[in-house]
């Protein structure tokens, strides 16, 4: 072959590989593998409509920027990969304005690209027109060629992308804008193999409480075994991947389950009651270490409000504190619990894996919350944190917080409560707190509200972005009507939780179930009978080969949000219906005695809806192909016009 002729090739598929673009927002094939993180003079709602299906872009669903009359209008995602090189690279999407043609100008047809660090003020921008209006257009902004400031390189590159639309001018008015399939050419695929929470993504966890202090001697005193109670979870649940236990007690922070500490003697220079006794010493590093011998990843829960709740046990105990860090440090409190906390994960880090961090309100407020999280990580370099500042909720378009009406037609407590969602909202955390919506709001820890939201949401992604720090979404259950009081009913079934476990588990996200120490009888220290038996199901189904298929969620009667007219739904006669063949490969039957029956919807073991017909004809028997599922379990549901279903589980085969 001729030289030149030959490096043409060469040449042409570099070229060809290098403007290689990878899809990174659409909501049609639910990629979104960047996160939007803020918007400017402008609301941004996903899953909508698509205005114009004819033309270049056929996807039925797409986003929606609403611009606001203002000089600058941005939509801001967050890059889970860098760019530090514009060697044939571009960012594309499709865009479609609610303006005529004839009314597009100079001003109101700019469309742009910003790429920028979240530290540093520099940024590379393209800005493009508008050439028609009311239809798709295919954008492409080349930034083959553009220099990218040695800031910027030497910082990793660009974090964040901005689309900007007609900015630079205050006379635009209120406009709407469609953007769809928007694309890059680095693909934002997050690299967990070298993310220090890597572990956790896909693990599903227990809680072991160990409390810590006078508790836990008067615990083992009244005959609380948690040793043999750790040894029954390695036995029983060989699926767990990790295990929440204490450092410090729930809430009462002053509690510790640790008596030796690297920084200070805390019997002889604080207090006795603070940490357990000699011949207890040991206990929470004995429960640890059976939980690591068997491969499970330990965290430890720190409740990080200081001392402040020692006055319930004892004002003598805080007598102490004020004493200690008075005399100490200058009165600095902030500075003795740090250098107390330090002392103990000096201790404990070559059996920690992470650290959980609760009760955060006060470092927040004080200003020290990011530096108490980074001592931590200084101290135990290879262990991950769990932290979250603040809430973070579900809101509509208009950025007002969704609230749950109702969750059911029997709910006991008319409470409207918020949905907690579980991204990253801070630079020091590995993976997020978990912490549900606060059950005292009124919201259950199996809330209806969490399937329809907060797991799609973790589902969709299980990683999250914020200032460059990419973060694993994380949930923490609480199985009972209190966090870890036994006396209080369970309220997770089996079916939900596992179905709550399995889609997360399956989405390579994370997820905790508060469980619950036995107080009573025999089997003091040991996980409460009725959550074991929910576990050991969640662990056997999913060690099942293949793993075990969950039921579908279907929205409770009743259950309904803020706004929203409910939803009136029960069973009917299920001898009225008859599914035959089961399994079925191509073409399933249905019979019917009543002739109310006039809707089929098939559903994934996820709940996702694959299949959707009408049957008004007045037969009693129909016919559906199934031949375009996959093989598989699903959930066939027959709807009357009362709103009245009944559902039945079939089995694909082929």
């Amino acid at each position: 072959m001729n030289k030149s002729l030959h490096v043409f090739f060469i040449l042409l598929f570099f070229v060809q590989f290098s403007n290689a673009q990878f899809v990174w927002y659409e909501n049609e094939t639910s990629t979104f593998r960047i996160e939007q993180e803020s918007t400017s003079s402008g609301t941004f709602i996903r899953e909508v409509s698509n205005p114009d299906v004819t033309g270049i872009n056929t996807n039925a669903t797409v986003s929606n920027f609403n611009r606001a009359q203002g000089q600058d209008a941005f939509l801001q995602f967050d890059l889970y990969n860098p760019v530090n090189d514009f060697s044939g690279y571009a960012v594309t999407f499709k865009a479609y304005i609610d303006i005529p043609t004839v009314s597009l100008n100079a001003n109101n047809s700019k469309i742009s690209v910003h790429l920028s660090h979240t530290s540093i003020d520099s940024e590379s921008a393209l800005e493009l027109n508008f050439t028609v209006g009311q239809q798709w257009e295919t954008f492409t902004f080349n930034f083959n060629g553009t220099a990218i400031p040695n800031a910027i390189i030497d910082a990793g590159g660009y974090q964040q992308i901005a689309i900007g639309f007609a900015n630079g001018t205050s006379s635009v008015p209120a406009t709407t804008y469609y953007i769809d399939a928007i694309s890059g050419a680095t693909d934002q695929v997050v690299d967990v193999a070298s993310h220090p929470a890597s572990w956790l993504s896909g693990s599903w966890g227990i809680t072991f409480p160990v409390y810590g202090g006078e508790r836990l001697d008067s615990e083992v005193a009244g005959g609380y075994d948690l040793p043999a109670g750790a040894q029954e979870v390695v036995d029983e649940l060989p699926a767990v991947g990790h295990v929440i236990t204490n450092l410090s007690y729930f809430a009462h922070s002053h509690y510790f389950s640790l008596r030796q500490n690297s920084n200070v003697d805390v019997a002889n220079e604080i207090h006795e009651a603070l940490v357990p006794s000699v011949a207890n010493q040991n206990i929470l590093f004995e429960v640890m270490q059976k939980f690591k011998s068997n491969g499970k990843k330990v965290i430890l829960y720190i409740s990080t409000n200081y001392l402040d709740r020692a006055i319930d046990d004892g004002a003598d105990i805080e007598a102490a504190w004020i004493n200690y860090y008075t005399n100490n440090f200058a009165g600095d409190e902030y500075a003795a619990y740090k250098d107390l906390i330090e002392g103990f994960v000096l201790e404990v880090k070559d059996y920690a894996d992470g650290y959980w961090l609760d009760t955060t309100s006060e470092l927040l407020n004080d200003g020290h919350l990011e530096d108490f999280a980074l001592m931590i990580k200084n101290t135990d370099p290879t262990a991950i944190i769990g932290a979250q500042p603040t809430g973070l909720y579900f809101t509509d378009e208009n950025g007002n917080n969704l609230l749950v009406d109702s969750d059911g037609i029997d709910d006991e407590d008319d409470s409207d409560y918020r949905i907690i969602k579980f991204e990253a909202n801070s630079t020091y955390q590995d993976f997020t707190k978990g912490h549900v919506t606060p059950l005292g709001q009124g919201a259950p820890p199996n809330s209806w509200a969490y399937e329809e939201y907060t797991i799609p949401n973790m589902v969709e992604n299980p990683w999250s972005m914020y200032q460059g720090n990419t973060v694993l979404k994380h949930a923490w259950f609480p199985i009972r009507e209190k966090w870890h009081v036994s006396s209080h009913p369970i309220v997770f079934g089996i079916e939900d939780a596992y179905r709550f476990t399995k889609r997360l588990v399956q989405a390579n996200a994370a997820v905790t179930f508060a469980t619950t120490i036995d107080d009573t009888g025999s089997d003091k220290g040991y996980m409460m009978d009725d959550e074991m038996l929910i576990m050991k199901t969640i662990n056997d189904r999913l060690l099942a080969t293949p793993i075990a298929e969950c039921e579908p969620y279907i929205r409770p009667e009743g259950a309904h949000l803020v706004g929203e007219e409910p939803l009136s739904v029960t069973s009917f006669n299920s001898s009225e219906i008859k599914f035959y063949p089961n399994p079925v490969t191509d073409v399933l039957t249905i019979n019917r005695l009543t002739t109310e029956v006039n809707y089929i919807s098939i559903f994934s073991t996820i709940g996702a809806k694959v299949m959707e017909t009408v049957w008004n004809n007045g037969t009693t028997t129909t016919q559906i192909d199934m031949r375009s599922l996959n093989k598989g379990i699903y959930f066939v549901r027959l709807t009357d016009g009362n709103n009245l279903s009944i559902t039945k589980k079939i089995i694909v085969s082929k």
